[in-house]
């Protein structure tokens, strides 16, 4: 019931974005692809733990990241959303630096990396996963990542084989794009439309989305109904930070490459061929990759499987049972 539930809302919603594109279509608004990337917002505060922060560029992308600790290489790789960075990992850093070298880097796009009016693509973020290994960290690492960022792990994992040790996983959502698990879910065809984010970025409808997004009252909502099982958890400074995140030029464009699907990554023929040791949590409630998608997983490579009571970041919202279990994992 509860994932019939979520595809007629998903059609529901994609049906009402679509009535408006065709109102805006008349009303293009100009957009220069060539501008270069421009000022990053100003860093905040690093994560605990964190000791040091630097700018790199990674395939052709000026990306902010932090590293703090010692000891064998960690990576975190934030997962996919309007608003999302490295913070989404703020109540694991301390932990694993206890015991880790920790790497934490923000996406092209995203919070205080560079941000360019472009379609962002998976291969794009793939590639820049695979050169932050060799140019930064330079050794074999263990890696960790939520929704699309696990996804692209295990993608790299098979790829690059020599530049990841470990793999820890929180609620991939790769199966998701496969045609068994779309056919059950009566989602019909891949999301993947370039044609849909070029409506978002020239029309007058893109701006609106975005004004939503950036607002308190549209970040909240999306917060407590969709991130957080725990509504406490929604802080006025939580708000803030995803507000920080998506302030800057140029900040709509990974969000409405990740509307229109570019950044889906399928990992159904990916995720049998992945040879490292993996450790899998998953949030209980998770609504946009529900529990029940796990399957898919376990069915073609059983790994050892922990469930958190949460929604969408279980090593967030259950941060201290998720760090127990990931520097267990990761001795």
């Amino acid at each position: 019931m509860a994932e019939q539930l979520e595809v007629e809302l998903w059609s529901m919603k994609k049906f009402f974005l679509l009535g408006l594109l065709f109102l805006a279509a008349c009303m293009p608004v100009a957009r220069d692809t060539n501008a270069p990337s421009v000022a990053e917002t100003p860093p905040a505060p690093r994560l605990a733990g964190m000791t040091s922060s630097a700018y790199v560029v990674l395939a052709g992308e000026r990306v902010y990241y932090e590293v703090g600790g010692s000891g064998s290489p960690v990576v975190l790789v934030h997962g996919i959303g309007a608003g999302n960075s490295m913070h989404l990992y703020r109540r694991n850093t301390a932990a694993l630096a206890k015991e880790h070298r920790v790497y934490a880097f923000d996406f092209p796009g995203f919070a205080r990396s560079g941000a360019r009016p472009i379609q962002y693509t998976n291969d794009l973020y793939v590639r820049v996963l695979e050169e932050f290994l060799r140019q930064v960290v330079r050794e074999p690492a263990a890696l960790f990542g939520g929704s699309y960022g696990a996804d692209y792990i295990i993608r790299v994992a098979v790829e690059q084989p020599t530049l990841v040790s470990k793999l820890l996983l929180s609620n991939p959502s790769g199966y998701g794009f496969s045609n068994e698990a779309r056919a059950e879910r009566r989602a019909g065809n891949a999301r993947r439309d370039p044609a849909l984010f070029e409506q978002y970025a020239t029309t007058p409808l893109g701006a609106l989305i975005f004004q939503t997004l950036q607002g308190e009252g549209g970040l909240n909502f999306f917060l407590y109904n969709y991130v957080y099982l725990d509504p406490t958890l929604v802080t006025p400074e939580l708000t803030r930070i995803y507000q920080q995140n998506l302030e800057g030029a140029n900040k709509a464009f990974a969000p409405f490459s990740f509307f229109s699907g570019l950044l889906d990554q399928d990992v159904s023929d990916l995720w049998a061929k992945v040879k490292q040791p993996t450790y899998m949590v998953w949030g209980s409630d998770d609504i946009f990759t529900p529990i029940s998608e796990s399957r898919y997983f376990l069915e073609a490579r059983p790994v050892p499987f922990a469930v958190l009571r949460a929604r969408t970041v279980p090593y967030d919202e259950a941060f201290e049972k998720f760090n127990l279990l990931a520097l267990r994992f990761l001795k």
